[in-house]
């Protein structure tokens, strides 16, 4: 019998480690409130509600009545997602046209579509997701002209479509020139004229020969002129926030 109400004791110390204000029961009727401290095969230590700690025979012993502990607190709740956030200047933005753009068709104050190709970050929030509509606006759409023409495009994100809002931003301008055919004129210019005193000295007059040529080479080089700019569709540009912007988080 004194083994069995020791496992009893036992098993209830263990559900109940650390409980307070417990219950001895003794056999003669009394009941004893403090605080279980221990039990062995012969006796229990227990200390009453006065602090002070006294051992009773397990013989004499009933029951042992565990408080029950008050439940845990609840964990914190989760902090609140951010409804917003500050995006700094100098976030790189980089995006996949949607839109074709070139400089033989489109023109200055022209806007085209794109969409990012990577989630916008900011303060480890993520802003806007991979896949997300951006505005965009043509500022100078220049083709090369004849001779010594040079193309050039220059292009700037306006907006970002957040929740199915568009809210403005300011990036930094995205610019690109193309080759001119300065060079290559001068040089068949030169060849042009090069050829030409050559077959005027052999007809005999260089001088006259000489002129002829610059003027073969200048015609020439003028149905030429430099490659223009484009941007298909698909095309990868990156662009930086030029100023501080606050913008909405993605739901």
């Amino acid at each position: 019998m004194k083994k069995g109400l020791f496992a009893v004791l036992l098993a209830a110390l263990a559900m109940v480690a650390g409980a307070q204000a417990d219950t001895l029961h003794l056999r003669s009727g009394q009941a004893i409130g403090g605080n279980f401290v221990s039990a062995t095969t012969s006796q229990v230590r227990f200390a009453g509600s006065d602090g002070q700690l006294k051992t009773y025979p397990l013989a004499a012993v009933e029951s042992v009545e565990f408080a029950v502990p008050p439940p845990p607190p609840p964990p914190p709740p989760p902090q609140p997602k951010p409804t917003s956030v500050m995006v700094l200047a100098g976030t790189n933005i980089t995006v996949r046209m949607v839109d074709s753009l070139s400089t033989k068709t489109t023109q200055t104050g022209a806007l085209f579509t794109a969409t990012l190709d990577s989630s916008l970050v900011a303060n480890s929030v993520i802003v806007a997701r991979k896949g997300t509509t951006v505005h965009g606006k043509v500022i100078k759409s220049e083709n090369a002209r004849r001779l010594t023409g040079k193309s050039e495009m220059q292009l700037e994100l306006i907006d970002i479509v957040i929740n199915g809002v568009a809210h403005p931003i300011q990036t930094n301008g995205f610019q690109e020139k193309g080759k001119s055919e300065g060079a290559a004129t001068a040089k068949k210019v030169a060849a042009g004229a090069g050829l030409g005193a050559a077959a005027g000295a052999i007809g005999g007059n260089a001088g006259k020969g000489a002129a002829i040529g610059a003027t073969v080479g200048l015609g020439a080089s003028m149905i030429k002129k430099g490659q223009p700019i484009e941007f298909p569709s698909e095309t990868l540009l990156q662009f930086s926030i030029a100023q501080p912007t606050t913008l909405p988080v993605a739901h």
